[in-house]
């Protein structure tokens, strides 16, 4: 009911459960840096003492839209196994937000097909793949420590990143590299392939696309209305291929095997 007060509103539209509610989904959450903010390059599940049970979280989240207070109940970044656990309390899912853009198309293996079965909308986050997809970056050397967390960067440079897999750097820049040229070819920018080809993949009813600056607000709502032919959805699916496989069907961005031991917080 606070919530709502702040929000002076009658009921909240869309509630959702951010990371799936395990051991290891809540124990980057918990981890202090040096500053006692939570240090996200870091992910301790030790520290985790109690799980919520997941069954119980989406009994409350029932119970709210039974009495009004939330209209649809949604997730974020939930595999097929938390999906079937989720759904088996009975509860429609209305959503589930996960990264997916033309960088990282883990989702396609199960994920997808999953939610196109069982009629849950797919929300893509980070469809810009962190500046990637704008062109700014040429190479690893000019991503910031901090965005080269990824999967897709080689663990053993960055300490920053907790995933513990070598990467893919050479592939993702050579990819990097095609997206532009098929960009340049067709008279479009990277920004509006970036937005429009997740939203041609069926299943998927929006992006949610960042922004820093003005302009960038300007320049993503300027391709989102941009029209993209069949042709060149199909030539930057085929472009991408290559990169799809190499990292795989774990559609955590940011943990992975470490030490022979999968991490990945959505299973």
């Amino acid at each position: 009911m606070g919530t709502l007060k702040r929000l002076d509103a009658k009921s909240i539209d869309l509630y959702m459960v951010h990371w799936p509610i395990t051991k290891v989904g809540m124990a980057h959450f918990a981890t202090e840096g040096e500053s006692k903010r939570i240090d996200y390059s870091k992910s301790d599940s030790d520290k985790i003492k109690e799980v919520p049970p997941t069954t119980k979280a989406f009994q409350d989240l029932m119970q709210l839209q039974k009495e009004g207070l939330i209209k649809h109940i949604g997730v974020s970044n939930f595999g097929v196994i938390q999906l079937k656990e989720a759904l088996a309390t009975g509860v429609k899912i209305a959503v589930n937000q996960v990264a997916y853009n033309l960088l990282f198309r883990a989702v396609e293996y199960e994920v997808l097909p999953f939610c196109k079965k069982h009629n849950i909308q797919v929300l893509c986050y980070s469809p810009l793949m962190q500046g990637l997809l704008t062109g700014r970056y040429k190479s690893t050397k000019d991503v910031p420590p901090y965005r080269a967390r990824t999967r897709h960067y080689d663990s053993r440079k960055n300490k920053l990143s907790r995933h513990g897999e070598n990467g893919s750097e050479e592939l993702l820049f050579k990819t990097v590299e095609k997206i532009s040229a098929i960009a340049a070819k067709h008279g479009h920018t990277m920004v509006e392939l970036a937005l429009s080809w997740p939203l041609k993949q069926p299943g998927v009813s929006c992006v949610i696309a960042g922004a820093t600056k003005e302009s960038q607000v300007d320049s993503n709502a300027a391709a989102s209305v941009v029209k993209i032919s069949e042709d060149v959805i199909k030539e930057l699916t085929e472009s991408t291929e290559d990169l799809k496989e190499a990292l795989g069907s774990n559609i955590d961005m940011y943990q992975g095997f470490v030490n022979g031991v999968q991490t990945s917080r959505c299973c």
